[in-house]
C-alpha cells in the first residue's frame, strides 16, 4: 500500500533514460562536495550568483535523482537526503579556510531539490507516455 499523497505506481521510463539519469545523478553527488569544499580560489564562478548556482546544481541533481528513481517512496527518501547533503556541505564550508556557511545557499540547494523533484515527476510523467 502506497503511503498517503503517492500513487502506488510510478510511469515506467525505459531502462536507458534510467540508467543515464542514474549515472549523470552519481556524476552530480560527486562534483557537489568537490565544488563545495575546493578552496574558493579554485572555483570558477558563472556570474550569477551564489544563491541562484545553488539552486541550479542542485535542481538538476534532483531532476536526475527523480527520473533514474523508479519508484515513489525512494525518490521522495533521495530528495530528503539530497537536502540532508546540502544542509552538511554548507556546515562542512564553515570549517574550511576560505569559504563560510550561509543559510541562504542551504535554503537555495533545498528549493532547487524540490524543484528538481517535481520537475523529474512531470518529465517522468511525459517521457512514459
Amino acid at each position: 500500500m502506497a503511503p498517503v499523497g503517492l500513487p502506488s505506481r510510478s510511469p515506467r521510463l525505459p531502462r536507458w533514460i534510467e540508467t543515464l539519469a542514474r549515472l549523470g545523478a552519481l556524476a552530480c553527488l560527486i562534483a557537489l562536495p568537490l565544488l563545495s569544499l575546493l578552496p574558493a580560489d579554485v572555483v570558477e564562478r558563472t556570474g550569477a550568483g551564489k544563491n541562484l548556482e545553488h539552486a541550479i546544481a542542485y535542481a538538476g541533481t534532483g531532476l536526475l535523482l527523480t527520473l533514474g528513481i523508479a519508484a515513489p517512496r525512494r525518490r521522495l527518501i533521495a530528495t530528503l537526503l539530497l537536502i540532508a547533503l546540502a544542509a552538511t556541505l554548507e556546515t562542512a564550508q564553515g570549517f574550511t579556510a576560505t569559504r563560510s556557511a550561509e543559510l541562504a545557499q542551504f535554503i537555495a540547494g533545498s528549493i532547487g531539490t524540490l524543484v528538481g523533484l517535481v520537475a523529474g515527476s512531470l518529465a517522468r510523467r511525459w517521457l512514459a507516455h
